[in-house]
């Protein structure tokens, strides 16, 4: 019963309108493009400065964008977040540093037209909200001040904090002390690092400078931000020769706490925490119709039918995505397409491909298939449920229940019949269909449908019309 209760936790997620804490928020922009953007906002219970997270610019730094990830569940004592883990999720989906170009190069003021620069105009906004941001990558080597080796030098980005200047003035005379503060939050991260090599160091591009060796920093989103909003920006870099990735998201996060502490904002620390991704079922309208599948299960549908994936549920809830392959992007969630020929949907995290699901061209008459997972649709007191298959719903005497449709892992070429035993509808000719109908559960019901005839647990059953038994649940009243 534990994939059983596992799968009926996702899907109450997914019927949920959310799931966060009473003081997020969660904001989706370009929805079901290859450049969708979700926008986390975490509200503390007092209020306080807000700091901006940025990660996942450039797809192929997992350690920023995983980071990012972990601080957007928590809760805030004080002052604020906002976390956009995944910023350009084309390139994560590729694992491809950029496909239609480095989007951290499109912060200067005449970038070229391309589909990047609606994300980049977003992520403009944000910084306008924020009092600090830290921009969070995954670079080669080790900076550090004096040249060691090839892998440990003034030129290398990994395990540093970036800024553009050691000191910027902006245009209302105020002056940012970027490099002060850089070398004092270092010092507090790296008394928790304990292995020295993996200490960061303070880097300095001097973007500003005319002679800078580092030009193509004036296009980036740190730059942006200092000149345009005046907000203390850094570059945080945890090293790609670290092959630990929790290690990589550990430095990030220390990073990141440590800003926090400077700021003011008190939070509930999250733990680096990253379960291996898997695919637990995905939802599929078949010309409107639900069916359930399940990684690596085979789809038969008919040429002309209209298809689309409606809902995944994942172990992982973020940077999950389907590619119906041979249709649409690399982001196809909610789209309908048309299927013209056999196909396949893959279901991937990030760009790590977690489960898959064959579409095959069916002919003729499909005989139905029952498949191995029910699920029953159900609105109590007025509100839709999912019932998982051998459930036991709870419920009073005072509550109502309308039983809706069923479906399963199977090819749900017919919507099934759902009785409740020991309910008769009143008034009208009893068929054994109870669909629809309105069940006041201080009704009689007959004792002897009952489980045991103790008049507590009921079954209600899906069945064929032919009367062949595919699943139930069980409704188990409260005694008064």
């Amino acid at each position: 019963m534990k994939t059983t209760t596992q799968l009926l936790c996702l899907l109450g997620l997914l019927l949920a309108s959310g799931l966060t804490w009473s003081q997020s928020s969660h904001s989706v922009f370009f929805q079901g493009t290859d450049y969708e953007l979700n926008v986390y906002r975490i509200h503390g219970e007092k209020p306080g400065k807000t700091l901006l997270l940025i990660g996942g610019i450039q797809g192929d730094e997992p350690g920023g964008y995983l980071s990012a990830d972990t601080y957007s569940d928590i809760a805030l004592e004080k002052g604020n977040l906002i976390i956009v883990p995944r910023a350009n999720l084309k390139s994560i989906i590729l694992n491809d540093r950029g496909p239609d170009g480095d989007m951290n190069r499109q912060f200067h003021d005449n970038p070229r037209p391309n589909p990047m620069l609606k994300v980049v105009a977003k992520l403009k906004q944000l910084m306008g909200e924020a009092d600090l941001f830290l921009h969070l990558h995954d670079g080669w080597g080790f900076h550090y001040p004096e040249y060691v080796d090839e892998q440990h030098n003034p030129k290398r980005y990994g395990q540093s904090l970036i800024a553009d200047a050691e000191t910027y003035t902006c245009k209302d005379g105020r002056v940012l002390k970027l490099g002060k503060l850089g070398r004092e939050i270092l010092a507090r991260v790296n008394a928790q690092i304990e292995n020295p090599k993996h200490h960061l160091h303070f880097f300095n591009t001097r973007t500003n400078d005319p002679k800078t060796p580092y030009p193509a920093m004036r296009k980036t989103a740190t730059y942006y931000a200092l000149r345009h909003h005046c907000l203390p920006a850094y570059g945080v870099e945890s090293s790609k020769n670290i092959k630990s990735l929790t290690l990589r998201i550990l430095y990030h996060n220390l990073v990141i706490n440590a800003f926090m502490h400077h700021l003011g904002i008190v939070p509930l620390t999250p733990k680096v925490l990253i379960p291996s991704p898997r695919l637990e079922f995905a939802e599929i309208n078949v010309n409107g119709k639900p069916k359930m599948v399940k990684n690596g299960d085979e789809l038969r549908v008919r040429r002309g039918d209209r298809i689309s994936v409606v809902k995944i549920g994942a172990n992982s809830p973020r940077g999950i995505s389907c590619d119906v392959l041979g249709h649409g992007g690399l982001n196809d969630l909610g789209h309908r397409f048309t299927i013209t020929h056999a196909t396949r949907i893959l279901f991937r995290k990030e760009s790590k491909e977690i489960g898959h699901v064959r579409l095959t061209l069916a002919s003729g008459s499909e005989r139905y298939v029952a498949g191995h997972t029910r699920v029953f649709v159900v609105e109590v007191n007025g509100q839709k449920r999912l019932v998982m298959e051998d459930e036991h719903l709870s419920l009073t005497p005072r509550d109502t229940l309308r039983l809706l449709s069923s479906f399963s892992d199977g090819n749900n070429a017919a919507s099934p019949e759902i009785n409740f035993k020991g309910w008769v509808p009143k008034n009208v000719r009893n068929s054994g269909d109870d669909r629809n109908y309105l069940i006041h559960l201080n009704d009689p019901l007959q004792k002897k449908f009952s489980v045991n005839r103790k008049g507590r647990l009921y079954p209600v059953v899906a069945s064929t019309r032919s009367g062949r038994k595919l699943g139930q649940f069980y409704v188990e009243l409260e005694q008064p």
